[in-house]
């Protein structure tokens, strides 16, 4: 029996999923090796959120590309690949924007560590709730 879940019901079930990634990630992450000069537990509290932010974003493109690589088996035409193809320029974006990866591949974190190396993420985050929502739509 298959069971009929309303659009804004997944939505929210994806966006509690991947928020306790982000939160759990944020709060998990071992300590971030910085340059002296940054070195404090303000730089390391924006990191930790920009980490948590990051994998937010991640987990929510990674429903939003299963969602139209759906959508496009079932409907094959140019919107919805252009659909799909910006969802997976999107989760390259937030792989990339994630600290741990350039931690991973030997560089610091990104030097602008404010609010303003965030709060773009945030907006994305926003932006990607509302392609997701409106794809189970």
């Amino acid at each position: 029996m298959t069971r009929n879940v309303t659009p804004l019901a997944k939505t929210a079930l994806v966006v509690a999923l991947a928020g306790v990634c982000g939160a759990l990630a944020g709060l998990l992450v071992p300590s971030v090796p910085l340059p002296p000069e940054l070195s404090n537990s303000l730089v390391e509290t924006l990191v930790r959120v920009k980490f948590g932010v990051a994998t937010f974003n991640l987990a929510v493109l990674v429903a939003l590309v299963a969602a139209y690589v759906d959508v496009y088996r079932d409907l094959p035409n140019k919107y919805t690949l252009s659909l799909l193809v910006t969802s997976l320029a999107l989760l390259l974006y937030a792989l990339s924007a994630n600290p741990l990866v350039a931690l991973l591949f030997g560089f610091p974190p990104h030097p602008a560590l404010g609010p303003f190396g965030f709060l773009p993420d945030v907006f994305v985050a926003v932006a990607i709730v509302v392609l997701f929502y409106q794809s189970q739509t």
